[in-house]
């Protein structure tokens, strides 16, 4: 690859603190600039040339950097989290006050959601990244839901004997692991139906549905 292409790429992407939306810019940003260049090499510019002129029309590369990571905000993430584990909480109360369904524990319903949103909270806040995955939820909801099977064992472990207890701890732990892996896949799935609109943004901001040689 052109070092300027590179170069330009890696202070695009430098703040973008998520991974995996940091690879789709890249990629997306790489693929706007080798059409462009090829654009231009077709009309008898050279390619050095061609990759000078490219790179400026886009733009100074740490300014969309800061554009493209402000787009998602720690609320942002935080409200799209929130709105896809309300709806399944909503969903599990539905099925246990309604439909007489009571495969969870209300207590543990809890602890997981408000766990997962402070994952979620804390992810998009931190400069660490490490923890910039807990900002899209999916992993959140998995941590939160492997949290509350942990705490549901050790209660379990500690009420042997007590049937009573037992089978509240128990039931802890099972609500905790059921609702921590269905959060994941529900937020999973709120990530690839936002995607088209992240993509859309981000053409906005650069500016590439004027983007013409």
């Amino acid at each position: 690859m052109n070092k300027k292409i590179t170069s330009y790429l890696n202070l695009a992407c430098a703040q973008i603190k998520s991974k995996q939306r940091r690879l789709s810019t890249r990629a997306e940003l790489m693929s706007h600039i080798s059409a462009a260049v090829e654009d231009m090499k077709r009309a008898g510019i050279d390619e050095d040339s061609a990759v000078q002129a490219a790179l400026e029309r886009m733009g100074e590369p740490g300014e969309i950097g800061r554009q493209i990571s402000s787009f998602n905000s720690p609320w942002q993430n935080l409200l799209t989290a929130a709105c896809g584990v309300l709806l399944l909480t909503a969903l599990f109360m539905w099925l246990g006050v309604f439909r007489g369904v009571y495969l969870f524990d209300l207590s543990a319903l809890v602890f997981v959601v408000l766990l997962t949103l402070a994952f979620v909270l804390v992810g998009g806040i931190s400069r660490l990244t490490k923890l910039s995955a807990l900002a899209r939820g999916r992993t959140a909801a998995l941590y939160a839901g492997g949290i509350g099977m942990v705490i549901g064992i050790v209660q379990a472990l500690g009420s042997i004997g007590d049937l009573s207890s037992f089978a509240v701890a128990l039931s802890f732990c099972v609500t905790s692991v059921l609702y921590g892996l269905l959060a994941s896949a529900v937020l999973t799935s709120v990530g690839h139906l936002c995607r088209p609109l992240e993509s859309f943004e981000i053409r906005k901001i650069l500016g590439w549905e004027d983007f013409e040689l």
